[in-house]
């Protein structure tokens, strides 16, 4: 599987898929407090793959927007998103892209007191897909905890030193803010 594509499904857990039939109007649309990550991760992904050249945009919120009108991009990605099955077979180097842009799109790494565990967290409304996350990360050699619920959102930890600093050398962001918290982390 191309690395890229797998970093794009994963970074779907942020993402929103529209199709308005009636006006054959297919879109994916990313926003994110992060211009930098849309315009250095995911526009020159979908340029690669897709042919698309896609303007990041900031809106009134202060959030910034990336959408992708592609009915191919849409259509390709949306199978990947709702069959993860074609991640879980695929090699390692698409595992640790999926989950990186997962992270990218759905993870944290809080800042550590003194005192505390260290850890990085997953948050997805679908537990399936935190399920399938673990899977990968166990694949990948990184112990995944067991998954929480709070307030209708899952949550996945990732504890410990040496997890997290597998996680790192394996995994890593993309992710300017959470490239940055990762490294923070593990330099504690």
């Amino acid at each position: 599987m191309n690395v890229d594509f797998a970093y794009l499904v994963g970074a779907l857990g942020d993402a929103t898929l529209t199709h308005r039939p009636k006006k054959g109007e297919y879109c994916i649309e990313f926003e994110q407090k992060s211009e930098d990550w849309l315009k250095d991760s995911i526009a020159p992904r979908a340029q690669r793959l897709f042919g698309k050249t896609i303007p990041v945009r900031k809106r009134k919120s202060g959030l910034y927007r990336l959408r992708i009108y592609s009915k191919k991009a849409y259509s390709e990605l949306a199978k990947a998103w709702n069959d993860l099955s074609i991640i879980e077979e695929s090699d390692e180097r698409a595992k640790s892209n999926f989950v990186r842009g997962f992270f990218d799109a759905e993870g944290s790494a809080p800042r550590r007191n003194a005192g505390t565990c260290y850890r990085i967290l997953f948050y997805q409304k679908d537990i399936s897909r935190l399920l399938c996350i673990s899977r990968l990360l166990d694949s990948l050699g990184i112990k995944p905890g067991r998954i929480s619920n709070s307030r209708d959102i899952g949550l996945l930890a990732v504890r410990g030193k040496s997890n997290v600093t597998s996680f790192v050398r394996i995994v890593g962001s993309e992710h300017p803010i959470k490239r940055m918290a990762l490294l923070q982390l593990i330099s504690l």
